[in-house]
């Protein structure tokens, strides 16, 4: 498991990086992209949201839990900012649209949704708190 707390900025994400590569080797290996993605994706929204260009810090948190008997990576942000949901406020993606024609912003959480098999937002103690589980299917605990 790993649980780190540190400054709310993205030129974090590189130590964050550094520690899931060193945590999710052999069967755990296959999801090191996905959850890559996922924790850039919350990383980068607490960045430019969570405190209003004031500073602040977050607490990350991943590893593997079991629900009914499945492993799941669990993916965990929280921090003291602002309260947000990210999935109550997301805007529908324009996926259709081309590029160029799509507004700044709204698929970064739309990739999270999709890319996990659950997700949830809560707010605890002040802190907002993002929990993601990806299914990781070939994990034998081993």
């Amino acid at each position: 498991m790993i649980s780190i707390k540190l400054p709310a900025e993205i030129e974090q994400l590189e130590t964050i990086n550094e520690k899931i590569k060193n945590y999710m080797t052999g069967e755990l290996e296959p999801l090191l992209m996905k959850t890559q993605l996922v924790v850039e994706e919350l990383l980068t929204n607490i960045c430019n949201y969570a405190y209003e260009g004031k500073g602040g810090n977050a607490e990350f948190s991943c590893g593997v839990v079991t629900f009914d008997g499945e492993p799941y990576i669990r993916i965990s942000f929280v921090d003291s900012g602002k309260p947000f949901n990210p999935f109550k406020e997301e805007r529908n993606p324009h996926t259709a649209d081309s590029v160029e024609l799509r507004p700044i912003g709204g698929l970064g959480i739309h990739f999270v949704k999709s890319m996990s098999n659950h997700y949830i937002y809560s707010r605890m103690k002040n802190c907002n708190v993002v929990d993601i589980f990806i299914e990781a299917k070939n994990y034998s605990g081993k």
